[in-house]
């Protein structure tokens, strides 16, 4: 007689499933075979290479972190360990308005890689501004949006999941809205996701929800709002405001999401504390401000 061959590679049993749909959590089995997902339930009656009890553990998909900022550090730590130690198996990056803006590029840079987790991204609003126009303090024209356009439909053809923005750092904070719209509308005709860090997120938090609603109504395109927050003392308790901004958009048909994060602080660069007019253009612009006491006081007072 033949010895029974295995149906499945890894068998792991008596956890607790929660497969992601949403439906209730229950007691069961998954078994995997080839890498995948071969059969999972209860009472499953497969035998397996290697059998892994679960009892008292959860067993539920890779969870996906929508918000990261992975640029610079892809190659430090292929495993990436801390993200796969805590279950997360796919990372977003490219947000807050910062990403490459080749994407076809970065993406080959990736793969080469061989990263343990997946990783999608955002096409940078910030960065495509900059590679159009730098750092200059105005309004697009006509031309420059027309360039910045192309380049949000080469990204989306080449995988990017939409557009993000982050319009509390510079040059987003120079753009006027209907610059975000334009460029939004191009994400949409790809399916594409308008993800925002808002140009406020303490004393005008509402306004800065509305702009992004008012981005996402326009241009057709899914929402989603980055960190969710407050900030500031004399801002607490505001969320009664907020989350319910946020429900009456999703009632009157905007698809919109946020995320936020699991603790009380948060980090920024400190550039964010200076007015945004002594940013512009480039860094011997702002060093040659800086000199001028005026100009120093100025923003001296303002941090």
């Amino acid at each position: 007689m033949h010895a029974q061959q295995p149906g499945c590679d890894i068998l792991l049993t008596n956890g607790k499933i929660i497969d992601g749909s949403g439906n209730n959590w229950y007691y069961g089995s998954v078994a995997i075979k080839d890498g995948k997902i071969f059969k999972m339930g209860t009472n499953l009656s497969v035998t397996a290479k290697k059998t892994i009890d679960a009892s008292g553990l959860i067993i539920a998909p890779g969870f996906i972190d929508v918000h990261t900022h992975l640029e610079g550090d892809e190659a430090s730590d292929p495993t990436a360990k801390s993200f796969i130690l805590d279950g997360v198996t796919t990372c977003i990056t490219g947000n807050c308005g910062s990403s490459n803006v080749d994407m076809a590029q970065y993406f080959r840079f990736i793969d080469s890689l061989h990263l343990s987790i997946n990783v999608g991204s955002f096409i940078g609003h910030n960065d495509i501004r900059k590679e159009v126009m730098g750092r200059v303090n105005r309004a697009a024209t006509t031309a420059e949006l027309q360039q910045m356009s192309s380049l949000v439909d080469k990204a989306m053809q080449d995988g990017a999941l939409g557009l993000s923005t982050g319009l509390i750092y510079i040059p987003g904070t120079y753009t006027k809205t209907p610059e975000i719209v334009t460029l939004a509308k191009v994400a949409a005709a790809y399916h594409g996701i308008y993800a925002t860090h808002m140009r406020d997120e303490g004393d005008s938090v509402t306004e800065a929800i509305e702009e992004a609603l008012t981005i996402g109504r326009e241009a057709r395109i899914p929402v989603e709002i980055s960190h969710f927050k407050l900030s500031g003392q004399q801002n607490w308790g505001r969320s009664k405001q907020t989350v319910a901004m946020i429900e009456a958009a999703r009632k009157e048909g905007i698809d919109v999401t946020i995320d936020q994060y699991p603790y009380t602080a948060s980090s920024t660069s400190i550039s964010t504390l200076i007015p945004d007019e002594i940013l512009a253009d480039g860094q011997d612009s702002i060093r040659a401000r800086l000199t001028t006491p005026r100009i120093r006081n100025y923003v001296t007072t303002s941090m």
